[in-house]
């Protein structure tokens, strides 16, 4: 038994290291296709991110343009082409208004100087620019900021305008700088420091502020709480990490910064590209987060498993214990059963060969032997069969007053006519209690059993004490001996069925470990309890409550 029980627990660990293996293989695998998910959609949201910058970018640049084009620095005319051309030829200067006709030009002076070329468009043109705007009737400076988005030689006439008054008037600031440095090696026109192509100060810093505030608005709306961190460099890297533990997004071009615009033979040099890139550290917590049912469900199919294993294993044990039990249960009665049958043999022997019969005296004390034995064989049997009857609840409890004097003081007699040893037997009624409510029978054995035991375990002589006291309103009854004790790793277990203190291969007392069974059963169908104190070597106390 003990080599299959090693097998078996070989098998399981095995199984269950196997199942963990597996289950963690299975579960970092889902991890990484995870992590991949995640990274596909702080991808997206990156781009959504950026795509909010770029609008910001044009919205603030259509606000500076349209400002620019309605100061009253910036005169707009717009005139046919016949109109053009009369004022080429007179030379005239200034701007009267005309019809609007196609084909017609759009002429802009900055303080008071027009630029050294005209933009020429159409009618059409300008009224279909002029419907994107969504508000109504809107102003010359607002269609024409509109339409330089689109036509880049209207965007390059109206950066031409403001790069050269820019360049003419700096604030006074950078004419005292321009003044002071003028003369000096080195010296760079400040012009790209102020202007329409003026750079915010730490721009990096701007850019990584406003792109993570859209980030992080975009993340909100997918539920995605993650810390990040924004990267800005002049230059693009290689590839993202395939750190397990951080992840990134893919790297874009980020070019939205200032007012700068169109690659422009004016612009190029001040043109800042940079190249943006969105780190996650510690991903991990969110992506189990969206991974706590199926990890939740992994979880418990391996505690599942470990539970089935342990119940597995509990049941062989208890089946081993149950085999145990049963061989000693076996060995006991085999031993209980001999010995009353060897007896009556021997006296039902001794009337045939030796004239037994002859002798009245002699007869009588023979059969009154077997009569004994056949008690005891009787008794044997009872036990067992109250324990199957009560195993299959067919014991019914006929309770009725009882005498509680009485009883004690019959057990009393009985147990002493019957002992094999010098015993003395104490009883003291110290409540008072005259008669309980009880089955007669069944609580005459309880107590007969209890008085058994102490008799048997006790040294000799014998000391035995019967206290009957009253608590809660319930007969208490302390039973208390001066015999080989319990030992305390056996205390809880002496009222399982058949279960004895083992003392290996020695028998010295009889028993089938029915006995306690049997007493909490009937203690309890009372509705009372049975409980034991015992130290090894100084004697044993069962409390029996019953209600009164």
């Amino acid at each position: 038994m003990k080599r299959k029980l090693k097998i078996v627990l070989f098998l399981i660990a095995l199984s269950l290291t196997g199942i963990i293996i597996f289950q963690g293989y299975w579960s970092f695998n889902a991890y990484k296709e995870n992590k991949k998910l995640f990274e596909n959609k702080i991808d997206a949201a990156m781009q959504r991110a950026l795509d909010s910058c770029k609008r910001d970018y044009f919205d603030s640049l259509r606000t500076v343009l349209v400002k620019r084009l309605s100061e009253s620095t910036t005169a707009i005319k717009i005139d046919s082409t016949s109109q053009i051309n009369a004022a080429a030829a007179g030379g005239r200067s200034t701007f009267s208004t005309g019809p609007l006709v196609t084909p017609y030009a759009i002429w802009i002076s900055v303080h008071g100087s027009r630029s050294s070329a005209s933009f020429q468009t159409s009618s059409n043109i300008y009224n279909y620019y002029k419907s994107k705007i969504k508000h109504t009737n809107p102003t010359v400076p607002e269609v024409l900021t509109e339409m330089s988005f689109y036509v880049p030689p209207l965007m390059s006439e109206l950066i031409q305008d403001f790069f050269v008054y820019d360049g003419m008037n700096p604030p006074p600031a950078v004419r005292a700088y321009i003044n002071a440095n003028y003369n000096k090696p080195g010296f760079k026109y400040p012009i790209a420091q102020n202007g329409i192509f003026e750079q915010p100060r730490n721009y990096k810093q701007a850019d990584s502020l406003k792109i993570g505030s859209y980030l992080r608005r975009e993340l909100d709306k997918m539920h995605i709480n993650a810390d990040f961190v924004i990267n800005l460099s002049s230059k693009p890297t290689t590839t993202k990490s395939d750190n397990v533990f951080l992840s990134e997004t893919n790297e874009y071009k980020y070019q939205y910064h200032g007012f700068t615009f169109l690659l422009t033979s004016y612009t190029l040099q001040y043109r800042y590209t940079l190249y943006a890139r969105a780190a996650f550290r510690n991903p991990q917590y969110v992506i189990m987060k969206g991974m706590l049912v199926t990890l939740g469900l992994s979880g418990l199919l391996i505690l599942f498993t470990i539970f089935c294993f342990y119940y597995i294993i509990k049941t062989l044990n208890q089946q081993k214990a149950l085999g145990e039990l049963k061989d000693d249960f076996i060995n006991n009665m085999t031993h209980e059963l001999k010995t009353p049958i060897a007896t009556i043999a021997v006296a039902i022997e001794g009337m045939q060969k030796y004239n037994v019969l002859n002798d009245p005296e002699k007869t009588q004390c023979y059969l009154e032997t077997s009569r004994n034995e056949l008690a005891r064989l009787n008794e044997l049997v009872s036990k067992v069969l109250d324990v199957a009857a009560f195993e299959n609840k067919e014991v019914k409890l006929i309770k009725e007053k009882i005498n509680i004097d009485e009883l004690v003081n019959e057990l009393i007699t009985a147990e002493r006519s019957k002992a094999d040893k010098t015993t003395t037997i104490t009883y003291k009624n110290e409540a008072g209690i005259i008669d309980i409510t009880a089955d007669k029978l069944h609580f005459k054995n309880v107590l007969m059993n209890i008085l058994d035991n102490a008799v048997k375990y006790s040294t000799e002589p014998a000391v035995i004490s019967i206290t009957l006291t009253k608590s809660n309103n319930m007969a208490v009854f302390t039973i208390q001996d001066n015999g080989i004790g319990i030992p305390a790793a056996h205390v809880n277990r002496i009222f399982e069925k058949f279960y004895r203190v083992p003392t290996g291969n020695i028998h010295n007392v009889k028993g089938t470990g029915l006995g306690l069974n049997y007493v909490k059963y009937i203690v309890e169908a009372h509705g009372g309890s049975v409980t034991v104190k015992s130290e090894l070597n100084a004697g044993s106390e069962f409390i029996v409550s019953i209600p009164l």
